[in-house]
């Protein structure tokens, strides 16, 4: 043997040790990273979740669909653990996977655990592997249905449910844990005293639509648990009962040799409101926001007020009228305020949607415009699509469950047709040509919904086709027109630069409730995290003034939907300020809009750019209601905003300086909307606010 011979297999050898250490098997049943174990139980054949020690969940394993049969990790009679080293999009950190294989006739199950030194969380995602195709619409890497509870016995126990997307004025619910119900790509399990709390979620939205279902009992345990890939579900629009919108038999299936399920993130955090944010954190690493690199938009929407009878004097009027009268007290943001045409702006002849544009330019403004990209609202299947040269007829693009078109309000047009992308690349060039640098994005979500198949024949899922079809329209818009999707799904986040974060939330009140004011503040409530996944939350314009309600629109109720905007993201204005046109409004809608949006200190939070946070998160009157009581820090001060729902009673109290981050800190400050000073006593903010408006306190540390 030659000494080059000896040297290569000493090469060898040692390679296979590095090998070896790199990906090496565990002698024991048992992952430990850091706070974390997960142990194997070898009678149950099920795994057990502990954070510090602490049971979390118990009797955890795989549930996944392979054709038309279901399989469980727990029938596997063989299972091993292989650790190795690993460095992706999250940092460095440690890779476990555990195999479950030797079952006849199955694929094999491999589930993969991702730690990582700095993170509260793990990442976990499921494997199908087979020598020969096999297909599923269901994998879910957590399923159990052991009784646990890691937290204590507590009335104020909560879980979370996220809705899928914001149609049809779906609400979040932070119910006592005593409920079966299912939340949306993530939910939370916590203490609302203590604030500590379980996250879990997906942060991939790429294939699958995920469901976390849950079923708690004894305001303590969690009896079930179910986070899978392959929701299908009312609230994600797929199955109706409406005899016009045919509903879909299950979640499109993907196939091949090695099937992937969604990734999972799985916290336990001492703050549940910052495992929110780390958990939209968590998907912004993965799918980065969309850019933008200007300031949150303030303007203007046509809507709420001039709605279908949107005109073109009539909007060239509102443009002088922020111009003049609002523009210069405050109301703008690096001196630039967006004026939006909804949907009528068709109304408009070409030459006049072109001079509108020029007119907003005059005035330091930009214009914005509005489309249903996935969309058919007139229902003519034989109507040729534009922009296709009459190569495509409607029905031709729909997509269709058991032979009939898909419908959510309107009909539903397949994302990766070539019909839909011409029909994109028509008015999407048009809006640009035209000189619009905004376009409101409508009714998106019939672009997530599954379908008998799709024309890329690639594609079998709604969110596939959805990815196809807003990568498309991404790309055409680009970087610098801002895209403000209206009603869409929450996920996947990464082709809006804003998205509504509640349905129409135009401001009207009904008795005993506090309308749709309190139901967007709902969504704050308890999605004001989604500012992590898109650069800003939008809570739909604001209505000042009606006049058959005009009861409903004093000047505290007023300040308190002002607030709500500037708390929540961007700030659209949306009466009809236009003394002029076919539809004039009343001079009274531009009396209150002075009064109330012209306040320089409210108008700063707005620029911040970011949504404020719940105090509590468990003190809503009613599982589908808002909080009351919402903060926000800064590097210089933290602000709180008090809101009174009630129609009669002041409401007068304190909150404790801990409850704010702010124990043992010296404050000071003011109330923003009446520039009082700001009492502390005995580390207490007091706060006295009138019924139905809201106050806002800016506390200097």
């Amino acid at each position: 043997m030659t000494y080059r011979t000896i040297n290569s297999l000493i090469i060898l050898i040692s390679m296979s040790c590095i090998c070896l250490l790199a990906c090496a098997p565990l002698a024991n049943d048992k992952i430990e990273y850091k706070q974390w174990s997960i142990v194997y139980n070898k009678e149950t054949k099920a795994l057990d979740y502990k954070h510090e020690g602490k049971d979390i969940l118990s009797g955890v394993f795989v549930k996944a669909k392979v054709g038309d049969d279901f399989v469980e990790s727990t029938s596997y009679p063989q299972m091993s653990i292989n650790k190795e080293s690993v460095s992706d999009i999250f940092g460095k950190g440690e890779k476990f996977t555990v195999s479950y294989t030797g079952l006849a006739g199955k694929p094999d199950i491999k589930q993969v655990y991702y730690f990582y030194p700095e993170k509260e969380y793990f990442l976990t995602e499921v494997y199908l592997e087979s020598e020969s195709d096999i297909s599923s619409n269901y994998i879910a890497p957590i399923y159990t249905t052991t009784k646990s509870a890691f937290l204590p016995s507590d009335e104020t126990n909560r879980v979370l449910r996220v809705p899928y997307d914001n149609d049809a004025f779906v609400h979040y619910l932070s119910s006592p844990l005593s409920v079966e119900d299912i939340s949306f790509e993530v939910t939370s399990v916590f203490n609302g005293k203590e604030r500590n709390g379980l996250v879990i979620g997906s942060v991939e939205h790429d294939t699958w639509k995920t469901g976390i279902r849950y079923k708690a009992e004894e305001n303590q345990y969690i009896a079930e648990l179910e986070c899978y890939g392959g929701v299908v579900h009312e609230l994600t629009r797929d199955i109706s009962e409406k005899p016009d919108r045919p509903s879909i038999k299950g979640h499109g299936s993907i196939k091949g040799k090695s099937l992937k399920s969604p990734k999972m993130f799985f916290g336990m955090f001492k703050d549940w409101r910052r495992g929110m944010e780390a958990f939209g954190e968590a998907n912004a690493v993965v799918a980065p926001p969309r850019k933008w690199n200007s300031g949150t938009p303030f303007g203007w929407n046509s809507w709420g007020a001039m709605a279908e009878k949107v005109n073109y004097e009539g909007a060239v009027d509102v443009s002088d009228f922020i111009k003049n009268e609002l523009q210069s007290k405050s109301f703008e943001n690096d001196n630039v305020t967006y004026i939006g045409l909804d949907s009528f702006w068709d109304n408009f002849s070409e030459d006049q949607l072109r001079q509108f544009v020029e007119h907003c330019k005059a005035n330091g403004q930009k214009a914005g415009i509005y489309w249903c990209p996935f969309s058919d609202w007139h229902g003519n299947a034989e109507a040729f699509v534009e922009g296709t040269n009459n190569a495509y007829k409607y029905k031709d693009i729909y997509i269709y469950a058991d032979g009939k078109p898909r419908k959510v309000e309107s009909l539903a047009v397949d994302p990766t047709h070539p019909g839909t992308k011409q029909r994109m690349e028509h008015y999407i060039n048009k809006f640009k040509k035209l000189g619009y640098t905004y376009v409101k994005l409508d009714f998106i979500n019939n672009g997530t919904l599954e379908a008998d198949s799709f024309h890329n024949p690639a594609v079998t899922t709604g969110v596939q086709a959805y990815n196809e079809g807003m990568k498309y329209l991404s790309d055409l818009c680009g970087e610098d027109m801002f895209m403000a999707l209206s009603i869409a799904p929450t996920f996947p986040s990464q082709y809006g630069t804003s998205k509504r974060i509640s349905c129409d939330a135009w401001g009207a009140m009904t008795e005993g409730d506090w309308g749709t004011t309190g139901y967007m503040l709902n969504s704050l409530s308890f999605g004001w995290w989604l500012d992590r996944v898109y650069p800003f939350n939008d809570a739909d314009h604001i209505l000042l003034y009606k006049p058959q309600e005009a009861g409903d629109y004093k000047e505290g109720a007023n300040r308190a939907r002002i607030t709500s905007a500037v708390i929540t993201g961007i700030y659209m204005l949306g009466d009809n300020f236009s003394r002029k046109g076919k539809i004039p409004g009343s001079k009274e809608a531009r009396d209150k809009a002075l009064k109330v949006a012209t306040n320089k200190d409210i108008n700063d939070i707005a620029r911040i750019g970011r949504s404020f946070y719940p105090v509590e998160g468990y003190v809503a009157e009613a599982p589908g209601k808002a909080e009351p009581v919402y903060m926000l820090e800064t590097a210089d001060c933290t602000y709180v905003a008090v809101f009174n729902f009630d129609k009669a009673a002041n409401k007068e109290g304190n909150i404790s300086l801990d409850r704010i981050g702010l124990a043992g800190k010296k404050v000071k400050g003011k109330e923003l909307w009446t520039s009082s000073e700001v009492l502390v006593e005995e580390s207490m903010l007091q706060y006295s606010v009138p019924p139905q408006d809201a106050r806002v306190y800016k506390l200097i540390r």
